[in-house]
């Protein structure tokens, strides 16, 4: 790394603690300013620090300031969570990803270009179906658990001029009340696999896989997991930070320690450049599994379903995971424990011939769609089509 962007790095981390802001300058002739409310710290790792999580938003991040920054603009990078930093420059345009637009709105120049960044669900729409999710617990079992994935409620979306950011039409229809236009940006993904040609669909055909983020019940894990007790004949392999919702663990003590039940801790990126599950190879994991059951309620576009497709795994899913229309999955539109059972029943059935053309077509859709280039060219276009910039 060359001396000058490590001193950069370092000025970034002091002025970051100090003032809550980074500085990325522009290349080239500067033209103005920009403002990102989204996240620093793909600005202040040192060559002796690195991230070690899979999710795309340090990468996307640092990519939307890139692109700026090529562009001839200045870039302001503060955190979405900051709400002390006060804009003192007369930028041309400010991006943010939660609540920081209504905030900053009265800061800004009247001609500076607001723009909301979408990465999940409207949030009341998320809070509503958590809710909904957890009631349904309540009454399946009589449990009862606390929410995990609330999400903020603002009126973000009516202070911005564009809407822009990840989802497909069902995750965008949560904003419909705003009545604006949401040009689409498609998820990257941490890491490109090969095409799986040696997997054994025969075997691969009676092994599931669950990978998600944090909110097991809004992402449906509960549902899978009641689904796959009663199929002892088959296994389930679940990938995510299980371990940080003590209370969903405790809830299922008897059915996580079914034998056809394996947990695996959330995946990290290894010095390697490899991403392992604790000291698995995830992709040792994904080529034990035919299929990805996800019936997730709320999602911006669930960057594991994205990865599992680049690992060649047929994705079974809600239209609520943010997975564009055309994708080659299949989509769950009535998740419950029975229909779930029924799913993976039917996988179990069909022709491992089958099965490997349907791996084959996930991998390509994500190889075509959900990289960092293609997330690079999206998001170039919004900056020259319709920011004008």
């Amino acid at each position: 790394m060359p001396t000058f962007d490590v001193l950069r790095i370092y000025k970034n981390k002091v002025s970051n603690k100090l003032f809550g802001v980074v500085h990325l300058p522009s290349i080239g002739k500067k033209k103005g300013d920009v403002l990102l409310s989204y996240i620093t710290e793909s600005f202040t790792c040192t060559p002796s620090e690195r991230f070690t999580d899979p999710h795309t938003n340090k990468w996307e991040c640092s990519e939307i300031v890139r692109l700026f920054t090529l562009r001839g603009y200045a870039v302001d990078v503060i955190n979405f969570k900051n709400t002390d930093f006060i804009p003192r420059k007369k930028y041309v345009a400010c991006i943010d990803i939660m609540q920081n637009l209504e905030r900053l709105t009265k800061y800004l120049p009247t001609n500076c270009k607001k723009v909301m960044h979408i990465t999940s669900a409207y949030g009341e729409f998320q809070n509503t179906v958590e809710k909904q999710r957890l009631l349904e617990l309540k009454r399946r079992r009589n449990i009862s658990l606390t929410p995990h994935r609330t999400g903020v409620v603002s009126n973000n979306p009516a202070y911005a001029d564009f809407l822009e950011g990840l989802g497909n039409q069902t995750t965008h229809a949560t904003y419909a009340r705003f009545k604006k236009h949401i040009y689409p940006i498609p998820i990257s993904v941490a890491r490109e696999f090969d095409l799986p040609e040696q997997k054994n669909f025969e075997t691969a055909r009676t092994h599931f896989l669950w990978f998600g983020g944090g909110g097991a019940i809004l992402k449906g894990l509960d549902l899978v997991i009641e689904a796959f007790a009663d199929l002892p004949k088959l296994s389930l392999h679940i990938v995510g930070p299980l371990a940080r919702e003590k209370d969903f663990v405790q809830a299922y003590k008897y059915e996580l320690a079914l034998p056809n039940i394996k947990y695996y801790p959330r995946p990290h990126i290894f010095p390697d450049g490899e991403m392992r599950s604790g000291d698995i190879p995830f992709l040792d994991i994904a080529n034990r599994c035919s299929t990805l059951i996800y019936p997730s309620a709320s999602e911006g576009t669930s960057g594991a379903v994205v990865q599992a497709m680049h690992a060649g795994i047929i994705p079974i899913i809600t239209k609520q995971t943010g997975i564009s229309e055309d994708a080659p999955v299949i989509i769950c539109d009535t998740p419950t424990v029975e229909s779930i059972r029924d799913l993976a029943i039917q996988i179990t059935k069909t022709d491992p011939l089958e099965l490997r053309e349907s791996a084959y077509k996930a991998w390509g859709y994500a190889r075509a769609h959900h990289t960092q280039k293609t997330f690079s060219e999206a998001y170039s276009r919004f900056i020259d089509d319709i920011l004008h910039l």
